[in-house]
C-alpha cells in the first residue's frame, strides 16, 4: 500500500501519495503554484517537484516584479 502524505491545497486538507509530483495532482489549467513559503513553481517544473506541505494553485501566470 502506498504511503499517504497530508497536504493543504487551496486551503483544503487532502491526502496524496507520498511519491506524487505536482503534475500528478493538479488540473491541466493550473499555470503555477505558490508554496506556503511564497515560492512560485511554474507548470514547466511540476514533473520535477514533489508535493509541498501546502500550496495555492494559480490559474493565471504570475508576474514577478
Amino acid at each position: 500500500m502506498a504511503t499517504r502524505k497530508p497536504v493543504i491545497i487551496d486551503g483544503i486538507f487532502k491526502e496524496v501519495s507520498s511519491d506524487a509530483h505536482l503534475d500528478d495532482i493538479v488540473s491541466p489549467e493550473v499555470q503555477s503554484v505558490t508554496t506556503a513559503g511564497g515560492h512560485v513553481i511554474p507548470r514547466s517544473a511540476f514533473a520535477r517537484h514533489g508535493i509541498p506541505d501546502g500550496f495555492e494553485t494559480n490559474l493565471t501566470p504570475q508576474m514577478k516584479g
